[in-house]
C-alpha cells in the first residue's frame, strides 16, 4: 500500500513543482519566484518524512531527476524548432537564440535547486 501512497505523492508533488517553474523559467521572474520553489521544495522533503515514505526517498530523487531531464530534452527539441522556423531574420532568430539560452539556464538552475533543496529538508527531518 506504501507503494500506492509514493506513487499519488510523486506525481502531485510533481504537479505543483512544475507549476512553479513555469515561473521560475521566466526571466524576469526567477529571482522572485526563487523562495518559492525553494519552500516548496523543503515542503515535499519535509511531507516526505513525515508521510513515512523512507524507503522511496532515493526513488523520489532519482525519478524527479530523470523526468526534468526528459523534459529538458524535449524543451531543447521545440526550441530547436523555433528557431528553424525564425527563418533568415537575423534579428529574430538572434533574440529567440538568446531567450532560448536563457530559458534552458533557468530551467537547469530551478532543477538543481529544487532536488537539492528537497533532499536537504528530508534528510534534515530524517535525522531530527
Amino acid at each position: 500500500m506504501a507503494i500506492v501512497w509514493f506513487i499519488i505523492f510523486l506525481f502531485v508533488s510533481h504537479f505543483f513543482a512544475l507549476q512553479i517553474f513555469r515561473l521560475t523559467t521566466y526571466h524576469k521572474y526567477f529571482l522572485p519566484a526563487l523562495p518559492l520553489l525553494v519552500a516548496y521544495s523543503a515542503l515535499v522533503g519535509w511531507l516526505l518524512y513525515k508521510f513515512q515514505l523512507h524507503a522511496f526517498f532515493l526513488w523520489q530523487v532519482a525519478i524527479v531527476s530523470v523526468w526534468l531531464f526528459v523534459l529538458a530534452r524535449r524543451n531543447s527539441r521545440q526550441a530547436q524548432a523555433m528557431l528553424h522556423a525564425a527563418g533568415s531574420d537575423g534579428d529574430r532568430v538572434r533574440f529567440l537564440a538568446e531567450s532560448i539560452g536563457k530559458t534552458k539556464q533557468f530551467f537547469a538552475y530551478s532543477s538543481f535547486v529544487y532536488v537539492l533543496v528537497f533532499a536537504a529538508a528530508f534528510l534534515w527531518a530524517y535525522n531530527t
